[in-house]
């Protein structure tokens, strides 16, 4: 078997795949998040963060450009590679590729995020910083204290999508959106929803650097949807915070 059709083989494996953050599982799975401080910023994890509401997430959060890495042992997934084979857009560099922002829900539609690396970097690039990144990730270094320039980074690890960022209002915009995904499945639309505002998403992650949300705690009125939030260290106990989103004026509030 050629190499475009071992690639071809895994485009149409990975496009059937049933992915965890579909409505159905979405509504019945329980979401959890951390925020950490970091040297270069902050860390944030989301569990689960299917690759679709990752990507979403990523487009509204990265620049115009996207830098796709592969990991270490993966070369039959390679960007450039599937890139190939299914006509997506952007720019192959070595074994990389560069592709518009907006373009990433299609690209993840066709290869799992757990085999690729997203990095948002600012300022042209070309092969010799795909190279560069590639030793980094190698030597199991982190990219945003390698390199100045990188602003974000988007990868799985520990079977969780984690967020890095020099910003913490990246990872507090990261939570928001998450938020509004999953008011969206709950109710059972697509779209119509504003992300609530990031200072009710710092309320909530400041008061132990965790967050727990769980669909039996979530309640939908006539005029509301009540979201119960624990905020606990352990994360055990049952919700102590509620955020309301009301349907009515599209607001949310915080209690």
């Amino acid at each position: 078997m050629s190499s475009a059709d071992s690639l071809d083989t895994l485009v149409t494996v990975s496009s059937q795949i049933d992915r965890q953050g579909s409505p159905l599982a979405g509504m019945f799975t329980a979401l959890a998040a951390t925020i950490e401080p970091s040297i270069e910023g902050v860390v944030f994890r989301l569990d689960p963060w299917d690759d679709l509401a990752a990507a979403q997430a990523w487009i509204k959060l990265a620049g115009s450009q996207t830098l796709v890495l592969p990991r270490i042992g993966t070369d039959q997934a390679s960007p450039a590679r599937i890139m190939a084979v299914t006509g997506l857009s952007g720019r192959a560099l070595a074994d990389a590729a560069l592709i518009p922002t907006h373009a990433l829900a299609d690209f993840v539609r066709v290869v799992d995020l757990k085999q690729l690396i997203l990095v948002d970097i600012a300022g042209p690039i070309d092969v010799s910083d795909v190279l560069f990144f590639r030793s980094v990730i190698q030597r199991d270094l982190g990219l945003l204290a390698a390199e100045l320039r990188v602003q974000r980074v988007m990868q799985q690890r520990r079977g969780a999508v984690t967020l890095e960022a020099r910003e913490r209002e990246d990872a507090l915009n990261g939570m928001s959106i998450a938020m509004m995904q999953y008011a969206q499945r709950f109710l059972g639309i697509e779209a119509g929803i504003a992300k609530p505002p990031v200072e009710i998403m710092d309320r909530l992650l400041s008061a132990s650097g965790a967050l727990r949300i769980r669909p039996i705690e979530t309640e939908r009125g006539m005029t509301h949807l009540d979201i119960g939030v624990q905020v606990e260290p352990d994360l055990e106990s049952p919700a102590g915070v509620a955020v309301l989103y009301d349907t009515i004026t599209g607001q949310w509030h915080d209690q």
